[in-house]
């Protein structure tokens, strides 16, 4: 299938997640993509899948592989979370995976109560990964330390990095009260990608429902009722898009379709 946008698009880890990395690079060229976010440890807070791309490992070298023989590039690395319980809060390597791999992006979130701890971390983070030539990017969720745009956004100018920006996920976004207008009150370099995906018109009102939404219960763009047409139209127009959308609904399916079917239903989006 041929792209009907000049923007570059990449497929998130969440949306396929039991993929190896080696395997994401794989399915995300079969599928179209240009880019993937890697999900580069096992985040002990999370349960996520230990991938070993930390340090020269056999994962890693048959990950960067496939990127060269696909022309794969890696748009994120995914995620650091800043927590009370997980130490450290940059992991021995992770800042190294992401240079070998010549990732653009962190991506990070907190769960600390202060807003303070959050901006020591933030800074702390956008120090290190400024000899790594890394871009740290701030998410907000509802459940979370950062809960809104405008708690995600008062972090990175106080932080006063240029490394530092706002990630906007559509489903966080649309789950903290925030339109699409909010996005034009700001500074275009405050945006660098976007996480796309759809979902359902009734908002969970309890914390676990908000958190199982965001990792399992998420829509393929048009099958839900997000504004996500004025959401990409309210972003820069030459930022990437990461398609984030784990979709319970299409969990048996193999890997290779539904990288098909985010790449489809995103290129749909973008093309009316």
């Amino acid at each position: 299938m041929s792209k009907t946008t000049s923007r570059s698009l990449s497929l998130a880890h969440l949306t396929v997640l039991e993929a190896t990395p080696p395997q994401l690079v794989t399915i995300a060229a079969d599928a179209g993509f240009d880019q993937v976010g890697l999900r580069i440890y096992a985040n002990p807070s999370v349960g996520a899948t230990p991938y070993n791309l930390l340090g020269d490992t056999l994962m890693m070298r048959e990950t960067l592989s496939r990127m060269s023989d696909t022309g794969i590039s890696v748009l994120d690395i995914e995620f650091l979370r800043f927590a009370t319980d997980v130490f450290p809060r940059i992991p021995n390597g992770f800042l190294e995976a992401g240079a070998m791999l010549k990732a653009q992006y962190i991506l990070v979130m907190s769960a600390l109560p202060l807003e303070e701890e959050t901006m020591d971390n933030f800074c702390k983070l956008c120090e290190r990964a400024k000899a790594f030539n890394l871009h740290v990017c701030l998410e907000n969720a509802v459940y979370t330390g950062v809960k809104t745009l405008a708690d995600a956004v008062r972090v990175v100018r106080k932080s006063g990095f240029t490394n530092g920006s706002v990630l906007v996920d559509a489903l966080h976004f649309s789950r903290s009260g925030a339109k699409p207008a909010d996005i034009q009150a700001l500074d275009a370099p405050m945006y660098r990608y976007a996480q796309i995906c759809d979902a359902k018109e009734k908002i969970p009102t309890q914390t676990h429902d908000l958190i199982m939404e965001a990792r399992t219960g998420r829509l393929w763009p048009g099958e839900g009722s997000l504004p996500l047409r004025e959401l990409i139209a309210a972003l820069p127009s030459d930022i990437p898009l990461a398609m984030e959308s784990p979709v319970y609904a299409s969990r048996e399916l193999p890997m290779k379709d539904r990288a098909q079917k985010a790449y489809q239903s995103l290129t749909h989006l973008l093309s009316h």
